[in-house]
């Protein structure tokens, strides 16, 4: 079994596969042949989350809105970043808070959050959750 890249996403997948488990775009390869269209079920995009909901569910169980919220309100303490999973930036941003009194995790806080409700669920996710650097800003 060899795993190819996905085209929309990039992350590995079966070279037998039609369709991504991660994504969900339908694969065109010399192997299954033409992409299928898609099925029309009254909503093209099945998912909230493929639909650009701010407070859809990601595959990870995380959402964008609650994270961005989380940035705006508490971006001090870096409580978006424990929320993400990425603890080792939470810690940082609390030690830099501690020793700049919070002016600087404030702003940053602030300007993170915006940088969330401008992206689309997958660049948040891309950018946050699928993202291996210790401090994803």
């Amino acid at each position: 079994m060899s795993m190819i890249p996905c085209p929309r996403c990039g992350e590995r997948i079966d070279s037998q596969a039609t369709k991504c488990p991660y994504c969900r775009s339908w694969i065109r390869n010399s192997q299954t042949g033409p992409t299928p269209p898609p099925q029309f079920d009254g909503n093209y995009l099945q998912s909230p989350f493929e639909r650009n909901e701010l407070f859809a569910e990601s595959p990870e169980g995380r959402n964008r809105g609650l994270c961005a919220l989380f940035a705006f309100l508490l971006g001090t303490l870096g409580i978006q970043y424990f929320y993400i999973g990425k603890t080792t930036a939470g810690v940082i941003c609390l030690l830099v808070t501690l020793f700049s009194c919070g002016t600087i995790t404030q702003i940053l806080g602030f300007v993170q959050g915006i940088i969330m409700l401008t992206q689309s669920n997958e660049e948040w996710r891309r950018r946050y959750l699928l993202n291996p650097s210790t401090f994803p800003f």
